[in-house]
C-alpha cells in the first residue's frame, strides 16, 4: 500500500527527530600501571565473566577511574549547546548537498522524498544521556533540566540503581523528568524466574538485588529495571519507560515469551529488543550456525509485529521496520552460514561512516590515547564502543564550533577509517541506525538489493 508521512513514522522509516546525540557523561581519567588513560565510571560490571554480553564501562575494566575527573556541569552545558547547533547545521547541509544523491541512489519516489525532506526540516534533536551509569554524575538531575532548556528531547539510559535507595534522588528526578526512561531487562535464567520477579513487590525485589553477585552487572540491572518499572506503574509522574532487551544466545529460546510477558505486564511501556553483537572490538562472532534459524525466525516475528502495530496509538515496540528489514536482508543475501553469522554479529553490515548522512547520531565519549594527570577527558566526538576509528582524540565538544561539528559528521567521518590501523568493522546498533535514510546510507552494498526487495514488499517503494 502507499505510505503517507504518518505511516512512514509509524513504521520507523522517519521520525520527528532528525538527529541525535549519545552523550557519555561518565568518561573519567583512569590510572593504570604505566600512567593514565581515559576510562568510564560505572557501578556495574556487565561482562562475559558472568553475563551474556560485555560493556566497555564494566567496572572490572575501569579500575582506577577517578570520579573527580568527570566533566563539569559547565563543560556539559557547552557540549549540549554546541552539539545542538552543530546537528542543526549538519542537517541543513545534508539536505542541501547530500539528500538528492541519496534519493537517486536508493530510488526514493518523489512524493516520499518530499515527505522525508519536510520531516527532516521540521524535526527535533534527541539527547541520550548515557555512560556506564549516568546517575553517578553528581549533576545528573540538573543536566536534564539544562538539556530541556536548550531544546533537546531527552532520553536517559540508566541502570536504575539509585532509584532503589535514594528517595531524594527519585523526587528530584520526578520534579523534572526526561521524556523517556530507558532501562535494561535482558538477563534472566528462565521464563519462570522472570515471572517470579514480576510477581514480587518492590521491597522483595530489593532484597533479591542485595543478594545478587556484585560482579554480575546484568543480573543487578535485571532487578533494578523491574524495581523502577514497578515505581513507574504506581506513579504517574514517571516518564514513559522503555525496556532495552539484548537478544543473545542465552535468551534466544525464550525471547518471544519474554516480550509477550513485558507487553502484558507493562502495557504502557515500550520494548526495544535487538540482537547482541561483537563487531565493535573485533571479537569472535556472537552467533553460531545452529542458532541462525531461530534468530531469523525472531527477526521475521519482529517485522510482523512492526506491521501489525502501525495503527496502534500505544505501540508495544519501538517503530523500527527498516532496522529489522536490514537484518532480514543478511539472511536473504547469503547462503553461507558463516557469512550470515559474521554480518548478523555486526561485521560489515552497517557503518556510520560509509556515506555522508549515515552517521547523523553524534556520540561523545572517551578516546584511546594515553593521558597525563590533570588532563581533561571525555566529550570526544567518536564512538563509545570503538574508539580507534572515528574518534577525534584532540577535540572536545565543549570547545568545538557548530561548523566544526557539522564538518566532522558529513566530511571527516567518512574519511577517518582510512587513517585507522584497525578500523571498526561495523555494527547493528539500533540507536545509531535510527531511521530509514541513515540505515540505507550505511548499509553494506552487498545487502542493498535484498533490502530494497523488502522495502518494496512492506513500504511499496
Amino acid at each position: 500500500m502507499k505510505q503517507s508521512a504518518n505511516q512512514l513514522k509509524d513504521l520507523g522509516f522517519v521520525y520527528d527527530v532528525f538527529a541525535g546525540f549519545q552523550f557519555d557523561l561518565n568518561t573519567a581519567l583512569k590510572k593504570t600501571q604505566i600512567g593514565y588513560e581515559e576510562g568510564h565510571l560505572c557501578d556495574h560490571n556487565c561482562s562475559l565473566d558472568c553475563g551474556n554480553y560485555s560493556c566497555p564501562a564494566a567496572f572490572s575494566k575501569n579500575k582506577g577511574a577517578d570520579p573527580r575527573s568527570l566533566l563539569s556541569l559547565e563543560e556539559i552545558i557547552s557540549c549540549l549547546k554546541n552539539a545542538k547547533a552543530g546537528l542543526e547545521l549538519m542537517n541543513r547541509q545534508y539536505l542541501e548537498k547530500h539528500f538528492d544523491k541519496y534519493v537517486k541512489q536508493f530510488k526514493i519516489p518523489a512524493k516520499v522524498a518530499g515527505e522525508l525532506k519536510q520531516t527532516l526540516k521540521n524535526g527535533q534533536v534527541e539527547l541520550n544521556m548515557f555512560g556506564g551509569n549516568p546517575e553517578l554524575h553528581p549533576d545528573f538531575l540538573q543536566i536534564i533540566k539544562e538539556a530541556h532548556k536548550i531544546g533537546w528531547r531527552v532520553t536517559t539510559t540508566t541502570t536504575g540503581k539509585k532509584f532503589m535507595h535514594d528517595e531524594k534522588f527519585v523526587e528530584g528526578f520526578l520534579s523534572h523528568p526526561p521524556d523517556l526512561l530507558a532501562i535494561s531487562a535482558d538477563d534472566y535464567d528462565s521464563i519462570d524466574e522472570l515471572n517470579e520477579i514480576l510477581e514480587m513487590d518492590a521491597p522483595t525485589i530489593k532484597k533479591y538485588w542485595q543478594k545478587a553477585n556484585p560482579l554480575y552487572g546484568q543480573r543487578k540491572k535485571a532487578y533494578e529495571s523491574m524495581y523502577v518499572a514497578k515505581l513507574a506503574q504506581d506513579d504517574s509522574r514517571f516518564p514513559k519507560v522503555l525496556f532495552n532487551i539484548v537478544v543473545h544466545p542465552g535468551n534466544l529460546d525464550c525471547i518471544d515469551q519474554m516480550l509477550d510477558i513485558f507487553k502484558r505486564k507493562y502495557p504502557e511501556a515500550i520494548v526495544n529488543p535487538y540482537p547482541a553483537q561483537s563487531s565493535f572490538d573485533h571479537s569472535p562472532v556472537v552467533w553460531q550456525a545452529e542458532q541462525l534459524p531461530q534468530l531469523e525466525k525472531f527477526v521475521d516475528n519482529m517485522i510482523t509485529a512492526q506491521v501489525e502495530q502501525i495503527e496502534d496509538t500505544n505501540k508495544s515496540f519501538v517503530p523500527r521496520l527498516p532496522y529489522w528489514m536490514a537484518l532480514k536482508s543478511i539472511f536473504n543475501s547469503f547462503q553461507d552460514k558463516d557469512q550470515v553469522a559474521k554480518y548478523i554479529s555486526g561485521n560489515e553490515a552497517w557503518q556510520c561512516f560509509r556515506e555522508p548522512g549515515a552517521g547523523r547520531y553524534i556520540q561523545a565519549s572517551s578516546s584511546d590515547t594515553s593521558c597525563q594527570a590533570g588532563d581533561r577527558v571525555g566529550g570526544h566526538p567518536g564512538c563509545f564502543w570503538n574508539r580507534s576509528t572515528v574518534t577525534l582524540i584532540d577535540q572536545h565538544l565543549w570547545q568545538m564550533s557548530p561548523e566544526e561539528i557539522a564538518d566532522y559528521l558529513l566530511n571527516q567521518k567518512p574519511k577517518l577509517p582510512a587513517k585507522s590501523k584497525k578500523p571498526c568493522p561495523g555494527c547493528i546498533m539500533p540507536r545509531l541506525m535510527f531511521d530509514g535514510p541513515v540505515i540505507e546510507q550505511g548499509l553494506a552494498p552487498e545487502l542493498v538489493p535484498e533490502y530494497l526487495k523488502l522495502r518494496k514488499q512492506y513500504l511499496s517503494f
